[in-house]
């Protein structure tokens, strides 16, 4: 199918700034492919585009004092989004591929290491791999309340154990926390979904389990038609959309992500 993707953010910068700007999917990926894109920035005397630590597209900006803009627009092939099969298997620690070994360990907003006890009670008898994901799915959806402005881009997900509220990264945050938690890689992941009602920048967590990653959404009792990452990491802290060295004032974003055809 092919998705129509258009995103602008605007904020007041009071000196200037270096930016890092994580909104660009890389051009393919094994569930997409964009097909044309482009991104225009408020003047600036520096504006490169390269990769982060992770692999992930990262545009690097140097940014006056006053008005940053972006806006980013793209069309982008993707598959639709798959379940995790049932059957997909979990593999031993040793069996794991090297890349996949970080996303066991407990991050700055992702304290696995705490989930273990948790973790292991509350699904150590379900079957492994595929339907342990899914029963970590579930949990968190039965168990979370998503609820806007509910915590910010400090909570972590010791906390969201405690409040129960949160929103998608909030969400995202405790599937990877459990998930590591039972040895199964999890990773944090900030992207573009269809059908997300208003339009907006998403979260969602992806587990490797068959010999694969898989997204897994669990703000949402389904399937999303298309997820489509547009940065991965150990949690929120790896993909922030933009990232600013001085000061800024957020004035206002405004996301259209939407299927053209089949």
């Amino acid at each position: 199918m092919l998705i129509s993707v258009r995103a602008t953010a605007t904020y007041e910068l009071p000196s200037e700034s270096f930016v890092l700007l994580m909104v660009e999917p890389a051009r393919k990926a094994p569930d997409h492919r964009v097909v044309d894109e482009k991104l225009v920035t408020s003047p600036a005397p520096f504006c490169v585009l390269g990769t982060d630590h992770a692999g992930n597209p990262q545009r690097r900006i140097v940014a006056p004092a006053g008005e940053f803009r972006y806006e980013y627009a793209a069309t982008i092939e993707a598959e639709p989004n798959v379940a995790v099969p049932p059957d997909a298997d979990e593999h031993r620690p040793q069996d794991l591929p090297p890349e996949t070994l970080v996303y066991l360990l407990p991050s700055r907003y992702i304290q696995s290491d705490r989930f273990r006890q948790m973790a292991q009670g509350e699904f150590g008898s379900v079957p492994s791999g595929g339907k342990r994901v899914q029963g970590v799915c579930d949990w968190v959806r039965a168990h979370l309340k998503y609820e806007a402005g509910s915590t910010d881009e400090t909570t972590t997900v010791m906390d969201t154990a405690v409040v129960r509220l949160g929103v998608c990264r909030d969400f995202a945050q405790m599937v990877v926390a459990l998930c590591r938690g039972l040895g199964i890689p999890a990773r944090y992941v900030s992207g573009y979904a269809l059908g997300l009602e208003p339009f907006d920048f998403h979260a969602f967590a992806q587990v490797y389990v068959g010999g694969r990653w898989y997204n897994v959404d669990a703000t949402y009792d389904g399937v999303r038609a298309a997820l489509i990452p547009i940065a991965v990491g150990r949690d929120a802290a790896d993909v922030d959309m933009a990232t600013f060295t001085g000061p800024n004032t957020f004035k206002g974003q405004k996301l259209d992500i939407r299927k053209t055809s089949d």
